[in-house]
């Protein structure tokens, strides 16, 4: 490898190293997560190897008191919200502006998570003098992107412009480019006079809320319309060795000659295991040269199987047939310790399923989840969603459920793994989890009724039922079944398979979700659809993040 080629492959490791050590820190915003209507965007631009987003906002209004200036003693805000304002009147009635909690909501509050204010723990709950002035305030949305190279930063500006006037780069230095983009929605103006008394009245407080809702939604829409630019981003490859997210698939951009042998373009790092899921050479010392290639190409691969088999049972399993041992010295188990972004988890290959590349979905999900939830993780394999979700977030509880005991035996050690974290800041994270063995279908009967905030259904593919050949409702029993442990206002991420035709909209698989969870008393919203992975020719893995709220009679 030539000096050149040296520098540009450190430039990249630096870059990932500080993707994954931003992307991995626990959320200390008072809400304790992405504001919702910025995880989509954020998604997007995190799933390129060329960016990550250091901070973000989807836009708010709130009252304050001040001098405007964010992180001074004499400024204070009073019911944040990143949504509409529902009843004007009570919003902007300032007579119980520092005691009243009924506009005062943080999205993890479920109690209160409709009205989509901020909660207390957002508000500095310092007493402020009678006499000062009460501004209204409307911020855009703001997101700060770091970029890889120039070229990179280019290609997100020119994306965002068409809908955001303010966008530049704030930031440049060797493997990192500091990107800002700032929407103009903006609006600020006093809404009390110099000795308290209130300049809003029943007629002005309706039009105040029109005028902070107009600008929620055409802020939205910006921010859908930037989303669509953005996932289709080209961006150039002027790297000869790129990775996509920390242990995640590993692309050769050139394919390696070296001594005639032709590595495989991709292949899935899974602690220190290689595994290659196709494999089409039958003459064994060729296998073997190609997998010491590999070896020798990333010297933390210590060994190198290949995927033989299927994925066709229930517990997404390739078995001790299933697996191929290439290169490197053979294990039984085949047994791993994967590390994502810090957190830990144990893999057993042959008899539990684990994908690598669900390491940005895994990171979208564990951002979505605000303080005090509880969270159910249906199907959760080895753990390492649930892993996610203590470790980085302040949520109340979480209990992870699987039927495969390995798996489950995979899940408890990684468990004893994350009590010993140290990088791990959030308290009793360990503490906070609980695996239980079952099947699915058995244990929500005996959960409790009315529990769950947010429900993980990451559920197999049952072969072709799901997709384009099958009706679409194979997973309806787990649906059906976990409603009635819902809050009456929740959020589920719902793991779909559907044809490349019907993404992203996938209209049979919401149609038939939100018509069962209307039988069985919830309005049902779709809140985005993500695309996982390809799953079979033009089928594919989705994750559908729905909010249910219970219908009252």
């Amino acid at each position: 490898m030539s000096l050149a080629q040296r520098n540009a492959t450190q430039i990249i490791n630096n870059f990932e190293n500080s993707k994954n050590q931003c992307l991995g820190k626990r959320d200390k915003s008072s809400a304790g997560r992405i504001d919702p209507r910025a995880v989509d965007i954020c998604s997007v631009i995190n799933s390129f190897a060329e960016f990550y987003t250091t901070s973000s906002c989807a836009g708010r209004c709130y009252l304050y008191q001040g001098q405007g200036i964010k992180a001074t003693d004499d400024f204070k805000r009073y019911r944040v919200s990143h949504e509409k304002i529902d009843d004007a009147k009570q919003y902007f009635n300032l007579t119980n502006l520092k005691d009243d909690a009924a506009h005062v909501d943080d999205l993890s509050a479920n109690s209160l998570k409709a009205s989509g204010q901020t909660s207390p723990h957002e508000q500095n709950t310092a007493a402020a003098s009678e006499d000062a002035i009460i501004w209204l305030r409307y911020e855009a949305f703001i997101l700060h992107v770091a970029c890889r190279n120039l070229s990179a930063a280019g290609a997100l500006m020119a994306a965002a412009r068409p809908y955001f006037k303010n966008v530049g780069l704030t930031t440049w230095k060797d493997g990192k480019y500091l990107v800002l983009i700032l929407g103009d929605e903006a609006l600020e103006m006093p809404v009390t006079t110099l000795d308290g008394r209130s300049l809003v009245d029943t007629f002005s407080c309706e039009w105040l809320a029109k005028l902070v809702n107009e600008r929620h939604e055409r802020n939205w829409r910006k921010i859908e319309g930037f989303v669509d630019l953005a996932r289709n981003m080209v961006l150039d490859d002027d790297d000869s060795i790129l990775y996509e997210l920390d242990n995640e698939m590993i692309m050769l951009q050139q394919q390696s000659t070296e001594e005639g042998i032709v590595a495989p373009r991709s292949f899935d790092v899974i602690g220190d295991i290689a595994v290659i899921n196709a494999l089409d050479v039958d003459d064994e010392l060729e296998r073997q040269r190609i997998g010491e290639q590999i070896m020798r190409k990333n010297k933390a691969i210590k060994l190198v199987v290949a995927r033989d088999s299927t994925l066709q049972n229930v517990q997404r399993a390739p078995g001790c047939d299933g697996m191929t041992v290439v290169a490197g010295m053979s294990r039984s188990p085949m047994i791993t310790t994967h590390s994502e972004y810090g957190i830990k988890c144990v893999v057993d290959l042959e008899h539990t399923f684990f994908t690598p590349r669900m390491a940005s979905e895994r990171l979208r999900l564990c951002q979505q989840v605000s303080r005090g939830e509880n969270v159910l993780v249906l199907f959760c394999g080895v753990g390492l969603e649930a892993f996610h979700i203590v470790a980085r977030t302040e949520a109340n509880s979480v209990l992870a459920i699987d039927v495969n005991s390995t798996a489950m035996t995979c899940a408890h050690r990684g468990k004893r793994m994350l009590e010993r974290n140290k990088s791990v800041k959030v308290p009793n994270a360990a503490a906070r989890l609980q695996l239980m063995e079952g099947d699915v279908l058995e244990v929500l009967p005996t959960l409790e009724r009315g529990f769950y905030d947010r429900v993980l259904v990451p559920r197999p593919k049952e072969g072709s039922k799901d997709g384009d050949l099958g009706d679409g409702k194979s997973g309806l029993p787990y649906l059906l079944a976990l409603l009635p442990v819902l809050k009456a206002q929740a959020d589920i991420h719902w793991f779909d398979f559907v044809a490349d035709h019907e993404y992203p909209s996938c209209g049979r698989s919401c149609s038939i979700i939100a018509e069962a969870c209307q039988a069985n008393g919830f309005n049902s919203q779709v809140l985005h659809v993500s695309k996982l992975q390809s799953v079979a020719m033009r089928q594919l893995r989705v994750c559908i993040d729905i909010r249910l709220t219970r219908i009252v009679l």
